[in-house]
């Protein structure tokens, strides 16, 4: 492989807002691979470790395309987990690279990646407690443990691969539902009790509702919440005596049923490319 080869890499992941529709990563990765083989084989650990973080943008950029083109897919779950991917990723890559001139999108990524996530209607997760018995360095594939160290660091690059853990043996313990999970794969979704087929039970209005109003990943987006009166015609199966649906605690008769309307959360989106002229002016449904 040659520094032509690297440069094309490197250019193809600079156009990612020019390519994100006709992506074809396999050759790049092949190529990266390669040029980091050649680095280990040579001794050049420096150059493995800079091969790893050009890996790792690919692997970044395209799982931020791919949750994109799920979400238009109306595959929310499924473009929640590769957000997760593309936050896990980006986590182990910026402390060893930075994009200080967002040559690769990095930042914009990494923002829109948790602006995306806000939207979602997930607010309590699964959480596993666990009692390891035995976890292994994934670089030496040794047993590890407080006095039985292996000398390489969790998060450091070696021969061009990230050194991390790996729990071989385990048992749950117990399992929590909590509201900041570690993992936020653990979403619970409801059962048929007759089938036992999953049922998703979100409201995904909010994030149908932006996606539908983007044209490509890379158009830039911002979210802003605030509180409006909405109209009491939305809450009429309310009744005077229960809570008060903006959440104050109080009955609705004594609290928001004797003004102009329900004190509500408001999103405001605003978007760097105008959202196609028939989406422009429809309202979020509540």
């Amino acid at each position: 492989m040659t520094n032509d080869s690297f440069e094309q890499c490197r250019q193809y992941l600079r156009d990612a807002p020019l390519n994100f529709r006709d992506r074809h990563p396999d050759k790049y990765a092949a190529a990266l691979g390669l040029l980091k083989k050649e680095a280990v084989r040579s001794q050049k650990q420096d150059d493995a470790k800079m091969y790893w973080c050009f890996e790792q943008i690919l692997i970044v950029q395209n799982a931020f395309i791919k949750a994109f083109f799920q979400l238009k897919d109306k595959q929310y779950y499924d473009a929640w987990c590769t957000l997760e991917k593309v936050e896990i990723g980006l986590h182990s890559l910026l402390r060893h690279h930075v994009d200080a001139d967002e040559e690769y999108h990095l930042f914009y990524i990494e923002k829109h990646t948790s602006q995306f996530q806000s939207l979602y209607p997930y607010r309590v997760f699964m959480s596993p407690a666990l009692l390891v018995h035995e976890k292994l360095c994934s670089i030496c594939q040794q047993p590890i443990s407080i006095r039985n160290p292996c000398g390489h660091r969790v998060g450091e690059i070696y021969d061009g691969e990230m050194c991390g853990r790996m729990i071989s043996k385990a048992d749950i313990l117990e399992i929590s539902m909590v509201e900041n999970p570690v993992q936020k794969y653990s979403v619970p979704f409801l059962k048929d009790p007759k089938t036992n087929e999953t049922i998703d039970q979100y409201n995904y209005a909010l994030v149908r509702y932006l996606v539908e109003r983007l044209e490509s990943p890379f158009h830039e987006w911002r979210v802003e919440w605030t509180k409006i009166r909405h109209p009491h015609s939305r809450f009429l199966d309310v009744g005077r005596n229960q809570p008060c649906p903006c959440e104050s605690g109080k009955k609705y008769k004594d609290c928001c049923l004797r003004e102009s309307g329900v004190m509500r959360p408001h999103c405001l989106f605003s978007f760097s490319v105008a959202p196609p002229e028939h989406l422009n002016f429809v309202e979020y449904p509540t």
